[in-house]
């Protein structure tokens, strides 16, 4: 149902092919397994985020290279700070063109292939994949309790919601904000009050900031009849994209309070079958959750459903 389960799901089919390797072919099912992290942009953003908080530079990789007799006594802060290390020194022997399967003998260090395998994939390997699906793990948590909330608040709560904001004489998106933060609160969320200032504002809601699952969340409203238009979606996500970057977190979530009896859609790049939206920008991953309050009539009666499209490109406009 979600898209991080699957890709969690797909990460250990990954981890177990390369696992099972041979000498023979050790080197396409490295090639294939490392590739991944290329090509799926969520694993990118989630490593690059990563290198960036621990970089290394050559000379750094180059006296850990002599060191590895005594790899086993690397000392690390963190499951973060392991994984980053970890990563830039497998790259570090790609550099220098080094073949899989020697990297695996260099950092496996044992004289048959299976013990230097086994060394390589428990030692360098498997506290990146650990980590990788720890934070997917968690990120996949905020987004559950995001999309449970949209089938709560559209099939429970619509009309109340709807009819506040509908009596409010000001400061709409305050009612859906606290919507939000008591059921966030009610569902184990500790915290889910600060609205702390930083560079470019204050965001709607940021929780937890110093823990592995953190929650910076943007408000918006959709309403025509007071020019609440895409502009201010578009807006939205510049600000919850400039809070990610002020908290150095690499996710970052829009929710859109749609008034309107219109369909907003997110026309991608890339076509894509997961829900809710996922865009990546910067190596950082946003999700725009879409909440419909304006149902008035029953979907036989609606006709056809007018729609609302929002290019990704124009979201972007504010940040290039």
């Amino acid at each position: 149902m979600y898209y991080t389960h699957n890709l969690r799901s797909n990460l250990q089919e990954w981890r177990n092919r390369l696992y099972k390797s041979t000498y023979n072919n050790f080197n396409n099912n490295y090639s294939f397994f490392f590739n991944k992290f290329k090509e799926v942009s969520v694993l990118n953003a989630i490593i690059e985020q990563c290198i960036s908080d621990n970089p290394l530079d050559e000379t750094s990789l180059e006296e850990m290279e002599d060191q590895l007799d005594n790899r086993f006594g690397f000392s690390f802060n963190n499951e973060k700070h392991a994984a980053a290390v970890l990563y830039q020194m497998i790259k570090h022997f790609e550099r220098k063109g080094y073949e899989p399967v020697n990297i695996a003998f260099n950092l496996g260090a044992a004289s048959s292939f299976d013990d230097c395998l086994d060394n390589f994939l428990n030692n360098f390997v498997e506290p990146i994949v650990v980590y990788i699906q720890d934070n997917l793990e968690h990120k996949s948590f905020i987004l559950y309790l995001l999309l449970r909330y949209k089938m709560r608040t559209e099939w429970f709560l619509r009309e109340n919601l709807y009819n506040q904001y509908k009596s409010a004489t000001s400061n709409y998106e305050q009612i859906f904000e606290d919507d939000l933060r008591l059921f966030l609160f009610d569902q184990g969320v500790d915290y889910p009050f600060s609205t702390p200032s930083s560079a470019s504002g204050r965001a709607d809601i940021v929780s937890q900031l110093d823990s592995k699952d953190p929650l910076v969340l943007e408000i918006k409203v959709f309403d025509k009849e007071k020019s609440y238009t895409k502009k201010r979606i578009v807006n939205g996500f510049t600000q919850v994209v400039k809070y990610a970057n002020d908290y150095h977190k690499d996710t970052g979530y829009l929710v859109v309070f749609n008034l309107d009896n219109v369909e907003i859609v997110i026309n991608k790049n890339e076509p894509e079958k997961q829900l809710p939206t996922v865009v990546h920008f910067n190596n950082k991953t946003y999700h725009i959750i879409i909440i419909n309050l304006k149902r008035e009539a029953s979907a036989s009666k609606l006709g056809q459903l007018k729609t609302e499209i929002i290019h990704e490109s124009e979201l972007y406009e504010q940040l290039v």
